[in-house]
């Protein structure tokens, strides 16, 4: 149980802390705005109870919230993500894959394939959600559907290229 809380501890820093400090500061135009935070939710242990998905969906939503001042924007579409997240997962990954699974989605555990499919899925749904909450109109679906393109899809290579930093094995010296 130790390390769980470990992992979950140092995961959530460093999904939040890359978010806060190191894509947030890298706005380039208005349509460049990843959300890298979400892969903590989607690279929780496929196997995770519901109620514990809510409660860190909502935990990293309203820590992103306060950070970013943006009063529950990211808390409500985080807290949805956490809540479609095992519909997403049947529906890309099959009911054999999530059902058999204990451990962290990843590329080596699932495939490249399914697992980008998994994360491209979830990350779309949580872009278009945020960036339509954030526009606050129908009017400019089309800025809102470019910017979750764009930004989604650097939220995607983040997701990623987190996945392979907690899927590495360290090899053992004989």
């Amino acid at each position: 149980m130790r390390r769980v809380a470990t992992y979950l501890g140092v995961f959530a820093v460093a999904a939040v802390v890359l978010q806060l400090f190191v894509f947030d500061s890298m706005r380039l135009s208005i349509y460049f705005s990843p959300l890298a935070y979400v892969g903590f939710v989607l690279l929780l242990p496929v196997n995770a109870r519901p109620l514990t998905m809510l409660l860190l969906g909502f935990a990293t939503g309203v820590f992103v919230d306060v950070f970013e001042g943006t009063a529950g924007l990211h808390t409500a579409v985080t807290l949805w993500t956490a809540f479609s997240r095992r519909w997403v997962m049947l529906l890309t990954l099959g009911r054999e894959t999530v059902e058999e699974q204990t451990a962290m989605p990843s590329a080596k555990l699932l495939g490249g394939a399914k697992f980008l499919r998994y994360v491209a899925l979830a990350v779309a749904v949580h872009a278009m959600l945020c960036f339509s909450l954030e526009a606050e109109t129908w009017g400019n679906y089309g800025q809102v559907a470019t910017k979750a393109l764009v930004s989604g899809a650097v939220t995607v290579w983040a997701v990623w290229a987190t996945s392979l930093v907690f899927t590495i094995k360290t090899r053992k010296k004989a």
